[in-house]
């Protein structure tokens, strides 16, 4: 039951919605390609995005909608943490189960497949749809049963959450097969985190007619929502908290406002996160509550997490790679190394190869489990999708064991720079060091003070 996007579950752990006038394009897009007005023949639609780009709350609102006019045929929202949600077992049951309350009609159908199955649920999720869904839904149409030409949607969040690649792939490739030649007009809407197993899988030539794709980029003006969505916010807490008669009635000032929408990179989660730390205790003050996330005053004990939500995520996300250390490398490199260079900063994943004396595509490689948080665009340029993500690797205690120690990167990077130079020259003027070589990337400029050379 967790699984349905009004389920208590869902609203205890991962239920937000979409904050008023914000997110209009994407649902918009999504409206248009469900009621065929765009990309008519798609059955399937991949909305995806960065780790906290919102697609969540975007699947759980149009749920919401689509449930009001009619259209909602079931939800499946995937939850790492669920055991009854992180894997595909339920998956077809849950789907089946909703299908019966929204044509109640079908229920006997469904029934009957499971009184002479009784065994159903242990096989593939393949055959569960076919039998389970496909077959009943046909069987009903032979009996002249009338399915009116209103567009149903079945939404499937999360599918990255999902264990095992192999179950993601059953999952969809199963619904399209089940779906392909349904008396139902169904349009099926998968959101999920751009993971290389997942391009992977949408990549498949058998798929490509039914698929149409939405990406959460900046071309639906994340950074506008996102600052319409402070702004009111924080209204709200000025209006409405206990300790109001404290807060002044220009706090925050636009400049905050600003500041926090840029760190946010177009991404929700960290205005998410911002908003809910500043406003959720009742008892503190939500203008200290702020400088404490703005790093302005320290937080109070170790129970004060301001950013517990960020921290789950970048933990989730960096506790699935296969090498931390060589990830670490890379990361190193983009945090702590181009923070401390000018034009000699490395930004290409062919420079990276080059100055870890990694072989060719080694930075890719490393890079595709960071999928969520850190993008290389088709010409080889990293971009970092989350700009909080340095605080995070750069504080210990948010960190622990993927903290990444200035010094020592520093001076890892001082030794490679070194090895690319057959004849370097090293001259001291005041406060810097200036390392000149035949090597373009090598670091150029470093304060004396940040390491020590080996």
């Amino acid at each position: 039951m967790g699984a349905l996007y009004s389920s208590l579950e869902r609203r205890r752990l991962d239920a937000p919605k979409c904050h008023p006038n914000t997110r209009l394009a994407v649902i918009d897009r999504l409206i248009d390609w469900m009621t065929g007005k765009i990309d008519d023949g798609a059955l399937i639609l991949r909305l995806y995005g960065a780790a906290g780009a919102g697609k969540s709350v975007i699947a759980h609102t149009l749920a919401e909608m689509c449930e009001k006019y009619g259209w909602l045929l079931a939800t499946f929202f995937f939850w790492k943490t669920a055991s009854e949600r992180n894997n595909e077992s339920r998956v077809v049951a849950t789907i089946a189960y909703q299908i019966s309350l929204v044509i109640p009609i079908a229920r006997e159908y469904i029934e009957a497949a499971v009184d002479h199955n009784p065994g159903i649920f242990d096989q593939s999720i393949n055959t569960q749809l076919t039998k389970l869904i496909a077959e009943p839904l046909h069987q009903l149409q032979s009996t002249g049963f009338d399915f009116k030409d209103c567009p149903f949607l079945i939404i499937v969040d999360g599918l990255d959450e999902c264990q095992g690649t192999e179950a993601q792939s059953d999952v969809v490739e199963s619904l399209v097969a089940a779906f392909h030649q349904s008396p139902l007009r169904t349009r099926i809407l998968i959101a999920s985190r751009p993971e290389v197993n997942l391009q992977t899988i949408f990549a498949s030539s058998t798929l490509q007619c039914d698929l149409s794709r939405l990406a959460l980029s900046h071309e639906y003006s994340p950074s506008g929502d996102i600052h319409r969505f402070l702004k009111d916010s924080f209204e709200k807490i000025r209006n409405e908290h206990p300790l109001a008669s404290h807060i002044p009635p220009s706090w925050p000032s636009s400049d905050v406002i600003h500041e926090i929408t840029r760190k946010s990179s177009g991404q929700f989660i960290f205005a998410s996160t911002t908003i809910k730390y500043v406003g959720k205790d009742l008892h503190e003050l939500p203008t200290r509550r702020l400088d404490v996330i703005r790093r302005l005053q320290p937080a109070r004990g170790e129970e004060d997490l301001p950013y517990a939500e960020l921290n789950s995520l970048y933990n989730h996300v960096l506790s699935n790679v296969r090498n931390v250390g060589r990830v670490k490398q890379v990361l190193g490199v983009l945090f702590v190394m181009n923070a401390n260079t000018g034009e000699g900063s490395v930004r290409s994943m062919e420079s990276m190869d080059s100055f870890l004396f990694w072989q060719p595509g080694e930075t890719q490689a490393c890079l595709s489990q960071l999928a969520s948080i850190i993008e290389c665009d088709i010409y080889g340029e990293i971009s970092i999708l989350h700009s909080s993500l340095s605080d995070f690797l750069l504080d210990r205690t948010r960190s622990h064991e993927l903290h990444l120690c200035q010094e020592l990167v520093l001076g890892d990077c001082v030794a490679l720079a070194l090895r690319h130079m057959g004849d370097p020259q090293i001259a001291v003027d005041g406060e810097l060091i200036l390392i000149t070589g035949n090597y373009p990337q090598a670091l150029n400029q470093f304060q004396i003070a940040s390491f020590s050379v080996p």
